[in-house]
């Protein structure tokens, strides 16, 4: 066992029964542009999870950085995770996230936007997506394996729905997950509340 998670175990232990916070299924992408199936595309990712503890990625940012969940130890962060190719959804989540940022003090919080579809949502694609949110919604793609493994480890449903005339869209968990300081995810925030309950728990997260 590495000492990432003995220290991850140790939190666990100490945390209340409180904070275990299942993660349902909620949410569902637009029709997105054509694509034909490929065995190269694997179609759905599902699985579910109760645990309170933080799952881990290693993705990259527009700019080629990597960002790596073990580096962010010590730090609170937001994941939300979704695809540029929603129409309604993933743009609100993130306007509505970008104006309850405005609010808070922390220049150094970020939450992180992770695409459940790097076939289409590469670093180019993702950086001139970004332009219209605030720069600490920080957006993250990579291969397809790389995407896969924080889909399944933070329990996340990515399911990929084939339709007529070789398109595609996503089913994906509505939720912004906020993760404290010692690698605990401490809430869950449905994607259809308001800027004032975002910025609340944005703004009680920073304090942790």
């Amino acid at each position: 066992m590495t000492h990432r998670a003995l220290s991850r175990t140790g939190c666990l232990l100490r945390a209340m029964a409180g904070l275990l916070l299942a993660l349902p299924p909620a949410g569902l992408g637009a029709p997105a542009a054509a694509h034909a199936e490929s065995p190269l595309r694997p179609p759905s990712y599902r699985t579910s999870a109760a645990s309170p503890i933080a799952g881990a990625f290693q993705l990259q940012d527009p700019s080629g950085r990597t960002v790596e969940s073990d580096a962010l130890a010590g730090r609170p962060y937001g994941l939300f995770f979704g695809f540029t190719s929603c129409p309604d959804i993933c743009p609100t989540t993130l306007a509505q996230l970008s104006l309850a940022l405005r609010s808070l003090p922390d220049p150094d919080l970020r939450i992180y936007f992770i695409t459940v579809d790097p076939e289409r949502d590469t670093r180019a694609s993702l950086g001139a997506y970004m332009q219209s949110f605030d720069p600490r919604i920080v957006a993250l793609t990579g291969d397809r394996p790389a995407v896969s493994e924080a889909i399944a480890s933070f329990g996340i449903v990515a399911e990929r729905t084939v339709l007529p005339g070789d398109q595609y869209t996503y089913g994906h968990t509505a939720a912004v997950l906020l993760v404290d300081a010692n690698g605990l995810i401490v809430d869950r925030i449905e994607a259809s509340s308001d800027v004032s309950t975002l910025a609340a728990r944005l703004a009680l997260l920073s304090r942790r």
